[in-house]
């Protein structure tokens, strides 16, 4: 069997700068290093090959500094590398890397690819699903577990709402999660093998092609996020007065504003896709309302989410895809794309929003944009705004194709419901036959995804012993709200790994975020840039949260757990 891992050279995204005058990043000496979900991908390929005799190949597209990282994976373990650089190639965005590299691996023929779940800097985990939907080869994403056995291979996948066992066969192109392993270091005998590194040119591959010309997607400026939390100190009580507010104000009924569906319908149409969470499909569609209000467009939503659990959804259409398989319900939007020629297509930004949003790009060799904090549309283009860099930045970003596409991140848009009642027509989804799900372990109910909440408590290794833990938990089901956790509190396997919050996490973007014993390391609160208030409870005031959070609370942890348990609202 030969493995081919795709990684990348990236920069340290804690520091980045940005130059506010030029409206550019600073990249001059910031370190660079290999991708680390990357790494765990080159570890991973390296323990099959330890067990099973395979060869490992591995990859990187990049200027000639990216060296450094093959090096790297050759001191792993790795047998051959590959550098793929050619100042024609700069410049690619998404859709034009995965070209790139799909020219590339059909010279390899591997019969599995791995990469990593996204690059730190980039984070839109879209090359996979596009390079292997270019292939013509499976994919699945957010692998934990990969087994080889007579009848194929056995994996574990990674949801938000827990982990599904699936069984496929090769040839195959997967991304691997953080938790997939954990990287070997480097033997320092291990000697240098640069000059091992085969390096891949535009006439190596016999394409010409400009990276720069042939992307999909520009970027059209950039700006930077800076932190404007100012740490105000206050009591306990203040804090339970603000938490149960919020609570309150979640459980009120008619929170959610009233909207009229537009019903002008004079410039065509406008898709939204509904994917495995109700809640986010349901701020897709406020959103499209708000754009279709002013643009005249008809809203039209698809997806395989019950109509039942879309009441009062802003839409005028929903089209029911009644089946769970991905590559069906991939090639039917597919389908549907071409059928109504939509203005813009807007996914959810979750695991299966963006896989599904990859192929559908690279079938139809459209731009798209990933886990978008705002869309607008503006003379006659939608303008995406995009966080990279961990957060700290957003870029302008518009496409060069229609209908433009984008995936958005849950918690952005304000839900608004309508009175009138969509029509809605249900398409049977068949198997692909290319996998099959042996069984789906989910996330107990009591911890309720962390995206979807309007409240999160976090809980950081300042909250001592699994009974404090328990008691966050039993408050925050107690009250219909969710708790999330630090890296380090899930590597413990304190907490279940769907609740981790921060840049090898989930990025969310609650009303009220509420971080107990969090120390407030920038990997973790790179996942909160767009949380409207942060309360910090911490008694340690060298804390880095100090800084980044609005309110905080000097007080033990333990303490506070207690004071919120036994607290009669």
């Amino acid at each position: 069997m030969k493995i081919l891992v795709l990684a990348k050279q990236v920069p340290d995204v804690n520091k980045i700068k940005f130059d506010p005058l030029t409206g550019r990043i600073i990249r001059e000496n910031v370190p660079l290093n290999m991708n680390a979900f990357d790494r765990r991908a080159v570890e991973e390929a390296v323990r099959i090959k330890e067990r099973y005799g395979s060869e490992v190949e591995v990859a990187s597209m990049g200027p000639p500094q990216a060296s450094m990282i093959l090096n790297e994976a050759l001191r792993m373990g790795a047998d051959r590398a590959f550098l793929i650089t050619d100042r024609k190639f700069g410049g690619a965005d998404t859709w034009a890397t995965s070209y790139i590299l799909s020219r590339f691996i059909v010279t390899r023929k591997p019969d599995l690819v791995l990469a990593g779940r996204y690059s730190l800097d980039g984070e839109t985990s879209q090359v996979p699903p596009e390079t292997a939907t270019m292939l013509d080869m499976k994919f699945f994403s957010n692998i934990s577990r990969i087994e080889f056995n007579d009848t194929g291979v056995e994996m574990e996948q990674e949801f938000e709402g827990g982990i599904r066992y699936v069984k496929t066969g090769l040839p195959l192109l997967i991304s691997v999660s953080e938790k997939i392993n954990r990287a070997r270091k480097v033997d320092e005998s291990a000697p240098d093998m640069t000059d091992r590194i085969v390096n891949i040119d535009s006439r190596t591959l016999n394409l010409d092609f400009d990276g720069s010309k042939g992307s999909l997607t520009v970027v059209e400026g950039t700006e930077s996020i800076s932190n404007s939390r100012n740490g105000k100190i206050i009591d306990e009580d203040q804090v339970v007065e603000m938490i149960f507010d919020h609570i309150g104000r979640r459980s009120d009924e008619g929170n959610a504003p009233k909207a009229e569906i537009n019903k002008d319908f004079s410039n065509g149409s406008v898709l939204g896709i509904a994917l495995g969470d109700p809640t986010v499909s349901m701020e897709i569609a406020s959103k499209l309302n708000e754009i279709a209000t002013a643009g005249k467009f008809r809203i039209v939503i698809a997806g395989n989410i019950e109509p039942g659990r879309l009441k009062g959804m802003t839409a005028s259409h929903y089209i029911y895809l009644d089946g769970d398989d991905i590559f069906s319900i991939a090639g039917k939007i597919n389908e549907l794309v071409g059928k109504l020629k939509p203005e813009f297509v807007i996914f959810p930004s979750n695991s299966i929003g963006r896989d599904v949003a990859g192929m559908i790009a690279a079938w139809r060799t459209l731009g798209l944009t990933a886990d978008c904090v705002d869309i607008r549309y503006e003379n006659g283009k939608l303008i995406q705004f995009k966080p990279a860099f961990g957060g700290g930045i957003v870029a302008r970003i518009s496409s060069r194709t229609k209908p433009e596409m984008a995936t958005v991140r849950p918690g952005m848009f304000r839900m608004a419901l309508s009175d009138d009642e969509f029509s809605s027509e249900t398409l049977k989804i068949e198997p692909s036959g290319k996998y099959t799900v042996e069984r789906i372990e989910e996330v107990e109910s009591r911890f309720m995804p962390v995206q979807k909440s309007a409240v999160v408590i976090g809980i950081g290794r300042g909250v001592k012993g699994r009974d404090k833990i328990q008691k966050v938990v039993e408050f925050c089901e107690k009250h219909g709200i969710a708790v999330g956790a630090t890296r380090p509190v899930v590597d413990m396997k304190l907490m279940p790994r769907q609740t981790q919050i921060g840049i090898t996490g989930v990025s969310i973007s609650p009303d009220l975020y509420v971080a107990i014993g969090v120390a407030g390391m920038d990997n973790h609160m790179s996942g909160l840039r767009y949380a409207r208030t942060i309360i910090a409870i911490n008694n340690n005031p060298e804390a880095p949260i100090y800084h980044t959070a609005d309110y905080v609370c000097n007080c033990d942890a333990g303490d506070f757990i207690e004071k919120i348990s036994t607290h009669h609202q």
